[in-house]
């Protein structure tokens, strides 16, 4: 049976969350922001830009003392070297670096390494490199496999509108010992028609392509979306292609992801709203009530047959506002020991609008959504047991989404709101959190939001800003393991600790 939980069950009217712990360390003297690298039981590690344009490391213990910092042998000076990012592994730290060579007009990328007793390896590696004059996107981008003993470096090769698109990639051993697959790929879709949406490499080697695909006019017909999405999965040995199409009659996808999962598979879920996209027509239009979701086996690559799941409840029965329009996108999902798992879902839409003058001079806004929360509890035989919506309007707020966490049969999500909002019950009562000239992060504050296995929902603040200076940033904060999460606040980073 499906029960709708909304946040009038139980509110927290305590300034201070009692399931969680906040241990802030000391600031970091750096040019820019500090960013966590990544964390084990015992130790925590951030990276962050020194006033000599040098990358420095730093290792932190579970009081969040640090107890070494290191100087990684890399000038950062903006006309050679520009640092990517670092990747963490168990039993080391990957600095991705990419130098530009001007006289070729090429691109090298490097990995050089620092192991977590942050010891420097003289030695770097050249990952991926560009022909001279090629032109690329992505280039540098890379991923790792959900277990850590992957590496995947892709770009794509630019070429014409018309040809087809072309995508580069390599997977490496996390040892980087060996080079696993090494392919350049032609899709048989025009560029123009082809956009990538995400990258995943999975356990074993092989390598996802998500992308969305758009119609030309003249193919479209009745019952069809103006784009679909497309998964390609490359086989770990040969390189080979394996194609799987999401496409809904009469239905387009709002949202899409894959997600990874237990025992060697990933779960492809989104969103599917009306395709007709009337924004005042008196039908209710491009509202994502409905969720599918496809399990991919890794091992064999195939792909279970698409179920859809309603989801009743997420929008109020009479849609009027902008915001009541955001679709949702699936954040995490959390397998349960019954074979069930949990969904945590949140709105996001951007807007963009651009504007033209009488002297051809053009404006243009950006409106970025980030609005309820949702999370869903499904059964192992997909059947929907509850959903819990949390009230949320953050429009072009500086700190919006979620970061959300499973630990023994409970769903904690962390984000920022307006102080008072810690009493809203409704969307009605609701107050917009958003960065103005005439908005004040002060009147914010961290929130913990906790989500018992029936759905129940509790909201607690865990600390208010009049409290203190500090700033945590939700998306560039990590989650260490199910228990732990290391908040980024810029120059200072801190340690959330679930009890």
């Amino acid at each position: 049976m499906k029960y709708l939980n909304y946040l009038v069950l139980l509110i927290a009217f305590n300034s201070t969350a009692q399931q969680v712990d906040l241990t802030w360390a000391e600031k970091i003297k750096t040019k820019g922001n500090a960013f966590v690298l990544g964390g084990n039981e015992n130790f925590y590690y951030t990276g962050h830009v020194n006033n000599d344009d040098y990358l420095v490391c730093r290792k932190y213990n579970t009081s969040m003392e640090v107890v070494k910092e290191q100087v990684v042998p890399f000038e950062l000076d903006e006309k050679r070297y520009s640092y990517k990012n670092s990747i963490f592994l168990k039993n080391k730290i990957v600095h991705i670096i990419k130098e530009h060579k001007r006289k070729e007009d090429k691109d090298v990328l490097y990995a050089s390494f620092t192991d977590l007793d942050l010891k420097n390896n003289d030695k770097s590696l050249i990952l991926d490199e560009t022909g001279e004059d090629e032109r690329t996107s992505f280039f540098g981008s890379n991923y790792i496999s959900p277990d850590s003993t992957k590496i995947l470096i892709f770009h794509e090769k630019n070429g014409r509108k018309k040809d087809p698109s072309r995508l580069s990639f390599k997977v490496y051993k996390s040892d980087f010992s060996d080079v696993l697959l090494d392919k350049l790929v032609e899709i048989p879709i025009k560029d123009r028609n082809f956009s990538t949406k995400s990258i995943s490499v999975d356990n074993l080697g092989n390598v996802y392509v998500l992308a969305n695909v758009f119609r030309e006019k003249k193919e479209r017909v009745k019952g069809q979306s103006a784009d679909y999405y497309k998964l390609i999965v490359f086989d770990k040995t040969t390189g080979a292609p394996k194609e799987f199409d999401f496409d809904f009659e009469n239905q387009s996808i709002t949202s899409i992801d894959i997600i990874p999962s237990k025992n060697n598979t990933f779960i492809c879920t989104g969103f599917l709203g009306d395709i007709e996209q009337g924004f005042l027509s008196k039908r209710v239009s491009n509202i994502s009530d409905e969720m599918f979701s496809a399990i991919l086996d890794c091992n064999n690559l195939t792909l279970s047959s698409t179920f859809k799941l309603k989801v009743e409840g997420l929008y109020p029965d009479k849609v009027r506002k902008t915001q009541d329009f955001v679709p949702y996108k699936v954040k995490d999902i959390f397998p349960k020991p019954d074979g069930g798992y949990v969904v945590v879902a949140e709105q996001y839409k951007l807007i963009v609008t651009t504007t033209s003058s009488a002297n051809g001079m053009t404006h243009t806004t950006y409106r970025y959504y980030y609005c309820d929360i949702a999370c869903m509890q499904v059964d192992k035989n997909g059947k929907l047991e509850s959903i819990t919506k949390v009230p949320k309007y953050q429009l072009n707020a500086s700190n919006p989404s979620i970061i959300s966490t499973h630990l023994d049969g409970k769903t904690y999500i962390i984000y920022e709101d307006l102080a008072k909002n810690l009493e809203a019950e409704t969307d009605k009562e609701t107050k917009k959190s958003s960065k103005s000239w005439l908005s004040s992060d002060s009147k914010n504050a961290l929130f913990l939001l906790t989500i018992d296995a029936s759905g129940k929902p509790k909201k607690d603040i865990i600390y208010d800003y009049k409290e203190s200076k500090i700033r945590p940033k939700i998306r560039a904060s990590v989650l260490i393991n199910p228990s732990t999460i290391i908040v980024n606040a810029n120059d200072q980073i801190g340690k959330l600790k679930f009890k």
